[in-house]
C-alpha cells in the first residue's frame, strides 16, 4: 500500500514549480490514495478553492481532503461566521471528504480548523468530544487488517521542535482516546514542516510539509507513506527543489496496536538515494 500525503498547497501564494513536480511524480507513483489535510487556498476564494481542487483531481488518485483554517473566507465576515464551508464543499466534487473504508484502509477526517474562535487566535486548531466520538465510532467500523488512519488539519500533539508553537485544543485527549479505539495513524499539515513521532508506543503522527511559498525552515515538500508490513509504516519525505523531486529522509517504525502487538519505535533510518 501507498499512500501520498499533502498538505498546506496555499493556492494565491502557490510554488507553481513545486505543483507541477509533484503532480508528474504522483502521476508516475500511482498511490493507492492522496491525502491532502487542509490550507489547500490563501485566503478562502472561490478562485484559489477551485484551483486547487482541480490540482487534486489532476493527480488522477482517489484523493480525499479536510480543510484547514485558510479555507475559510478572510475578507468576507458574514461568509465566515455563517457558511464558512459552502465553497470547498462545493469545489471538491470527485473528491473524498467523509470516512473511507475499504480493505486496505479506514481514512477518518476531522475538521479541526474553526471559523471563528473564543481567543485571539483564530487560526489554531480544536477538536470537540463530538467529533472524537463520531470519529471513534467510525474507526470501529474498520474491516479486520485495515490500516486505521486519523487526518486533520492541525497537529493533535505539537512536535517540540516544530516552526511556529501553539495547541489544538482538544487535541492530545483526542489523539489518546482515539489511539484506544483502534487509530494507528494520525497525518496532519498546518505547521509547513514534515515530522514523524510515536505517541505513547501505540500511534504514529506524520507531518508534511508545503508546497507552497510560505516555508518554514525546508523546502516544499511531501511524505509517501508505505506499509511494507502489517505492522510497519515507512514514511519518505520528498523534497521539491529547483522543480526536481528528491528524496530527504526515509524512516521506518513498528507499531503496537491490540491488533498488531509486539514492541513498538523507530525500527531504523533508511540511507537516501539524493
Amino acid at each position: 500500500m501507498q499512500l501520498v500525503h499533502i498538505t498546506d498547497l496555499h493556492f494565491g501564494c502557490e510554488d507553481r514549480t513545486a505543483l507541477t513536480a509533484v503532480a508528474k511524480y504522483v502521476r508516475n507513483l500511482k498511490p493507492d490514495a492522496v491525502i491532502v489535510t487542509g490550507d489547500i487556498s490563501k485566503d478562502g476564494l472561490a478562485s484559489e478553492i477551485d484551483a486547487a481542487c482541480d490540482w487534486i483531481r489532476s493527480l488522477e488518485s482517489p484523493a480525499m481532503l479536510t480543510p484547514g483554517n485558510h479555507d475559510v473566507p478572510y475578507y468576507e465576515m458574514w461568509g465566515r461566521l455563517f457558511y464558512p464551508w459552502d465553497r470547498i464543499r462545493r469545489a471538491q466534487h470527485g473528491i473524498q471528504h467523509e470516512a473511507w473504508h475499504t480493505d486496505q484502509w479506514s481514512i477518518v477526517p476531522i475538521n479541526t480548523a474553526r471559523a471563528w474562535q473564543f481567543r485571539l487566535n483564530w487560526a489554531q486548531g480544536e477538536m470537540s468530544r463530538g467529533q472524537t466520538a463520531i470519529a471513534a465510532a467510525e474507526l470501529h467500523k474498520a474491516k479486520a487488517g485495515a490500516l486505521r488512519i486519523v487526518i486533520t488539519h492541525h497537529p493533535l500533539d505539537w512536535p517540540n521542535d516544530a516552526p511556529i508553537k501553539g495547541v489544538t485544543r482538544g487535541g492530545v485527549r483526542g489523539l489518546r482516546k482515539l489511539a484506544d479505539a483502534g487509530a494507528e495513524l494520525f497525518l496532519s499539515g498546518h505547521l509547513h514542516f514534515a515530522s514523524a513521532r510515536l505517541f505513547e508506543t501505540r500511534a504514529l503522527s506524520i507531518g508534511s510539509g508545503t508546497l507552497s511559498q510560505r516555508l518554514r525552515h525546508e523546502p516544499c515538500a511531501f511524505t509517501v507513506i508505505r506499509r511494507p508490513h502489517s505492522n510497519v509504516i515507512e514514511t519518505e519525505v520528498v523534497h521539491i527543489k529547483q522543480g526536481v523531486c528528491e528524496t530527504a529522509s526515509t524512516r521506518q517504525f513498528k507499531l503496537n496496536t491490540p491488533e498488531r502487538p509486539g514492541a513498538s519505535g523507530e525500527v531504523h533510518a533508511l540511507p537516501t538515494t539524493a
